[in-house]
């Protein structure tokens, strides 16, 4: 075997050896940076490890093109080619840090505010480093990486005027203390559509009927024929006919 040729095996080998040692050590730095970094914040971690993880890599990578003694030109390209793969696979993480300086910095939510965003919609369960969990009206959790905030406006109800809109209820004559249980089952039920909590404003028989006023907190008028039809089926599916005027 030629020297020449033995000389590129084993930088060959050698550079095999230094992305192995690479790919191991990046597994434990950022092992080791989410552990130490964790009191700071699990999304805070995980994101600087991955950051120091990539850099491992590139930087291993770097030394393996060096070992190979490649012209400048190959070294060159590979090493753009290495750096364009590098920021690829980094975008997410970019985008998410930069979601969360813009929600540190400009707050267009908190926990507990009812929000909008995208198709999405439900109250504000937490807020973290990569993602903000939402519960939907139907009390589903829903994940949504904070990058999606940079993309699509949000709609904060939590900080909208509402309006309070009295409905007036008619209902056959019966027990006033099942009526006011009822109302109040009913009220509790139509809670998460509302922007805030409704009121029970009076209770009266009224000749062979009973009367029931509430008042409700409505920012979006045009739900308010939806939200009377469910407000009428809330009765109906306890045995209460109903009528709203």
């Amino acid at each position: 075997m030629e020297p020449e040729t033995l000389n590129l095996i084993l930088r060959i080998i050698s550079a095999v050896i230094v992305l192995v040692i690479t790919y191991f050590l990046s597994k434990h730095a950022r092992l080791s940076f989410e552990k130490s970094l964790s009191r700071f914040g699990t999304g805070f971690a995980s994101k600087f490890a991955e950051i120091a993880r990539y850099f491992i890599i590139f930087m291993g990578a770097v030394i393996a093109i060096s070992i190979l003694s490649l012209d400048v030109m190959a070294i060159s390209i590979i090493g753009a080619v290495i750096f364009i793969l590098v920021l690829v696979s980094m975008r997410d993480i970019f985008l998410n840090m930069a979601a969360e300086l813009y929600l540190a910095i400009r707050r267009p939510f908190k926990e507990n505010d009812w929000i909008r965003v995208g198709d999405v919609e439900g109250v504000v369960k937490s807020i973290g480093g990569i993602d903000t969990e939402l519960i939907t009206y139907d009390g589903d959790l829903v994940i949504i990486p904070n990058s999606f905030f940079l993309r699509h406006p949000v709609i904060n109800k939590s900080q909208s005027i509402a309006r309070r809109i009295e409905f007036k209820l008619m209902m056959p004559r019966m027990d006033l203390d099942r009526v006011k249980e009822t109302v109040q089952e009913v009220m509790k039920e139509i809670k998460p559509e509302l922007l805030g909590d409704p009121e029970l404003i009076s209770i009266k028989e009224t000749g062979d009927k009973v009367e029931v006023i509430m008042s409700l907190p409505i920012v979006n008028l045009r739900k308010l024929r939806w939200l009377s039809a469910k407000i009428v089926k809330a009765y109906h599916a306890r045995g209460i006919d109903v009528e709203i005027e």
